[in-house]
């Protein structure tokens, strides 16, 4: 039988730190296109009188998607680094013999 590896409280943190970070980052993405027309000559920025949108189901949506994606991704880079960091360890071992 296989053997679970248990997951740490910290991992979980991180998890859901990456989760909310890349929420935010879609969340501004999306904000920033909807009112993108406001920043013509003409517009007022804040608060924005046109809107693409004309309902929330865009940022709802987006923003879920967005988080799943990002979360996704910022976990792949994370990988990317601890696997870089265990590899070179290897490498400075082999180097020393």
């Amino acid at each position: 039988m296989l053997k679970r590896s248990t997951i740490s409280k910290e991992e979980i943190v991180a998890d859901i730190i990456y989760f909310f970070v890349s929420a935010l980052v879609s969340f501004i993405a999306i904000f920033v296109f909807d009112i993108h027309w406001n920043f013509y000559p003409g517009g007022t920025s804040f608060p924005p009188e046109k809107h693409i949108f004309q309902t929330y189901d865009p940022y709802y949506y987006g923003v879920l998607g967005g988080a799943i994606v990002g979360f996704f991704i910022l976990k792949l880079v994370a990988f990317a680094f601890i696997e870089n960091e265990i590899a070179v360890g290897i490498l400075k071992k082999k180097k020393r013999k």
